[in-house]
């Protein structure tokens, strides 16, 4: 029994020290780990052009690396131009429970739970965003007005229908609009306009 015991012990000690090696590897790393949170964004030609030509910058259904500043935590996330601006979603549980499979609604669920970098945004929009090892310093700006989110929202429901078609597309449940957050990326320093 006392062998039982101290092999417990011992495993739970390893489980600890692993999971402290991977929050301090999270917090000095260079940007995200895969699908992790990590440190901040230190790599990459730093762009200060605020005229930037998005649309020769982001390529389509790429993913890009987003800082926010005032955590000094970094994101791997989508994002999208539209008329010229970038546009980061924040996805809440909108899209989530429309997927078609369980395991993957379950996921995302959790992963919604877990989510509050948009509350941090709308704080402190101070961002550095990572794309194709660039970095260009942003103000995040939360879009807030209703008749562009339901465009924005209905764009991204027809992306997301054209990703999973070979599934058998998504499920026709109603989303909730405000688990869909979006920001605009500014220039720093532009004064904000009513997130339009």
């Amino acid at each position: 029994m006392k062998i039982l015991r101290r092999l417990l012990v011992g495993l739970v000690v390893l489980v600890l020290l692993a999971i402290v090696a991977v929050l301090v590897a999270q917090r000095f790393s260079d940007g995200p780990m895969g699908p992790i949170s990590g440190g901040p964004l230190r790599q990459g030609e730093l762009v200060t052009d605020p005229n930037v030509d998005w649309s020769k910058v982001l390529e389509p259904g790429k993913t890009i690396e987003l800082e926010l500043v005032s955590t000094g935590q970094s994101r791997t996330t989508g994002a999208f131009v539209r008329d010229g601006q970038l546009y980061v979603p924040c996805d809440l549980g909108y899209l989530a429970h429309k997927l078609p499979s369980a395991g993957m609604r379950a996921t995302l669920a959790v992963i919604s739970l877990v989510k509050h970098w948009n509350e941090d945004a709308v704080k402190d929009g101070r961002v550095v965003l990572r794309i194709a090892g660039k970095r260009y310093e942003r103000q995040a700006v939360r879009v807030t007005d209703p008749e562009l989110l339901s465009s924005m929202r209905e764009n991204m429901e027809k992306e997301a229908e054209r990703i999973f078609a070979a599934q058998g597309g998504l499920l026709k449940a109603p989303g909730d609009p405000e688990k869909l957050w979006i920001f605009r990326m500014d220039p720093r320093g532009a004064t904000p306009s009513s997130g339009e």
